[in-house]
């Protein structure tokens, strides 16, 4: 469960909380594409600069901020980069790492902002049958609400990222019958079955 315990961190003398993507390719400073509005950065431009409120890289769409459609600028986190639990660095955002204690077991990922968990994912691999499942992601709304701001996103691409979807078949557990469960998941680019999950003999 994740611990929201005097989490108030939206705002303060380092910034404040934007929008997070997964970085893609190799760096986690690499310039995507798009902006998350979908405009061609090689055409609009991009400006790129650090987030001291999450330690990490920042983009800017310079046609957002142009028209002054917020928010132009988010940030980048390597959805590989993840850290053991007593190794989690105590600043910035951080993915954590709770591998399952037996083979197709359920393990988890947080997601950390300053050691304070902001969300999590719940997942089971099973290596020789080659099948994962995502069976829970949350994300803290409360006392300050992280949601919509890409956690989640980032969450399931740091599952992605243990357990490649050119190896593994990947399927996510029943849904919850609400239009925010379904908005998630139809808005995210998932490379298996939502909502029938695949389980395997050991899990």
């Amino acid at each position: 469960m994740i611990d929201r315990g005097g989490l108030s961190v939206s705002q303060g003398e380092f910034g404040h909380a934007v929008p997070v993507r997964p970085a893609v390719g190799s760096g986690s400073a690499q310039v995507p594409r798009c902006c998350p509005r979908g405009h061609q950065l090689r055409i609009g431009g991009a400006g790129n600069g650090w987030s001291h409120f999450y330690d990490l890289p920042d983009v800017t769409c310079r046609v957002c901020a142009a028209l002054g459609n917020g928010p132009a600028t988010w940030c980048l986190i390597n959805p590989t980069s993840q850290y053991p639990a007593d190794a989690a660095p105590v600043r910035g955002l951080a993915l954590v790492v709770f591998p399952p204690s037996r083979r197709g077991g359920i393990g988890r990922i947080e997601l950390r902002l300053n050691t304070r968990v902001t969300g999590e994912v719940h997942l089971a691999a099973c290596g020789p049958c080659r099948r994962a499942v995502i069976t829970r992601v949350e994300v803290a709304e409360a006392p300050v609400s992280f949601r919509r701001l890409g956690y989640g996103r980032v969450l399931v691409a740091a599952a992605l990222a243990r357990a490649p979807a050119t190896r593994y078949r990947w399927s996510t557990a029943a849904l919850p019958d609400t239009v925010e469960a379904r908005a998630f998941w139809a808005a995210i680019d998932f490379p298996g079955e939502v909502g029938r999950p695949g389980y395997c003999s050991d899990m």
